[in-house]
């Protein structure tokens, strides 16, 4: 896990797709440095808007920068998720850095999942183990992490969720 603070929910969700955080956590540089390092990455074809760039260099150049000491950790108010626990599991999950309601992003969408299942008496059942144990190959090759510590409460939440968002 990266220091908390404003952005690190979204930091560590979007920079573990491709690599560990590791990588992170040992890298000490300069807000542009990190800057160009975010914009590199984004032209190899990581998934972030302007505006998730924009906040991850913030928080990078705020909690790992090599000219100025970290300030203490603080809440993200971004993995809060407000009050919706759908979206606490999301953000706890890091499902946002792969997936997002209604676009494909490294996974499929969460609209494209549900229609996937729509009719399949099954489909809860085989998604919560997909959930849980990972996969690969259903929507192509790059793998689907899994999540074995999610409680079977939270496990359902997540799969009478994903079925709905057709």
């Amino acid at each position: 896990m990266l220091i908390s603070g404003p952005g690190s929910t979204l930091t560590e969700n979007k920079c573990n797709i491709c690599h560990d955080l590791a990588h992170i956590r040992r890298a000490q540089l300069s807000r542009g440095e990190w800057a160009d390092n975010v914009r590199n990455m984004k032209e190899r074809g990581a998934p972030l808007t302007e505006e998730d760039a924009a906040l991850i260099v913030e928080y990078l150049a705020t909690y790992y920068n090599r000219d100025k000491p970290a300030p203490p950790p603080s809440p993200d108010t971004l993995a809060a998720g407000g009050d919706d626990p759908v979206q606490k599991l999301l953000n706890a999950g890091a499902c946002n850095g792969c997936h997002s309601v209604d676009k494909r992003v490294v996974g499929p969408s969460f609209r494209e999942i549900a229609a996937k299942y729509t009719g399949d008496g099954a489909a809860a059942e085989r998604l919560a183990a997909k959930i849980r144990s990972g996969g690969q190959g259903v929507w192509g090759q790059l793998p689907m992490p899994p999540n074995p510590g999610l409680s079977d409460s939270d496990l359902k939440t997540l799969v009478v969720w994903v079925l709905g968002q057709k």
